[in-house]
């Protein structure tokens, strides 16, 4: 019979558990005050129509009192990506700071940076972006308004969002859809929708429970590439991904954790 992991960690401890049992007590608090703090580094790996490929990603949890950094790196012939994002948490009150990303995929390259500046309800966006078609890159230097957050959606990136999904529906018990912003040269309105689903993935020999959420983009500039995002995320993990499906283009992708473990704080 499948042995699904429980949030208790009732099972027995002995030799290479041990960290594992102290790396979960850290983050299996789901309905704390606040989000577990446990700095993280994750893999995962891309799968194409079902099939893994040689694409492997890894990301990076870091904390340091109120402030968090994410790091993602994705890096092969075809595909490369680096991702750093930094924003303030404390009690699931958020405030986004910036992000740069650079990398390249078929027709794309790009090399940019966002930072906010709440003191003016404003966010800077500079960088160099080329598009399919195009020899060479252009460089635009945009300012943002920023929309009140509780009536339009917090602002989030690929890596921070899981932190105020997490708050959302996990920390607030809030099933009403959550409203996020994505911003780079352009804006992407998401509405994200809680479907029931009681699946359970396994990673590295262990079974986790999952929530599945629906990410539907409602408003996005036109022209800009946004797509309907399905996210499987372990509470146990602090909402992290277990696994997340959709297109690039029209090739399904699908991404999948491989295993997880506990960094240390930087001496």
């Amino acid at each position: 019979m499948r042995q699904r992991k429980s949030s208790r960690l009732s099972r027995r401890v002995s030799g290479p558990l041990l960290l594992t049992v102290i790396l979960l007590l850290g983050l299996a608090s789901v309905r704390a005050a606040q989000l577990p703090q446990q700095n993280l580094v994750l893999a995962y790996r891309v799968y194409v129509f079902g099939l893994p490929t040689w694409f492997d990603a890894t990301v990076t949890v870091r904390f340091a009192g109120e402030r968090v950094f994410m790091n993602s790196e994705l890096n092969s012939w075809v595909f490369s990506n680096s991702h750093h994002t930094e924003f303030s948490l404390a009690d699931c009150r958020y405030r986004p700071q910036g992000y740069r990303n650079h990398g390249f995929s078929p027709g794309w390259r790009f090399d940019d940076t966002l930072q906010y500046d709440w003191e003016n309800n404003a966010a800077r966006y500079q960088g160099h972006l080329q598009r399919p078609g195009e020899t060479e890159s252009t460089y635009q230097e945009l300012e943002h308004p920023l929309s009140e957050p509780e009536s339009y959606g917090q602002y989030v990136d690929k890596l921070s969002q899981f932190f105020v999904i997490g708050c959302h529906f996990g920390v607030q018990s809030d099933s009403s859809p959550l409203l996020l912003n994505y911003l780079d040269d352009t804006l992407g309105r998401y509405r994200m929708t809680l479907i029931p689903d009681d699946k359970t993935i396994k990673v590295a020999g262990s079974f986790y429970d999952t929530i599945r959420l629906e990410s539907e983009p409602y408003d996005a500039t036109p022209g800009s590439i946004h797509q309907r995002v399905n996210y499987w995320l372990a509470p146990e993990l602090g909402y992290l991904p277990l696994q997340v499906k959709t297109k690039l283009g029209r090739l399904p992708l699908t991404v999948r954790l491989t295993g997880f473990s506990g960094i240390a704080d930087p001496p």
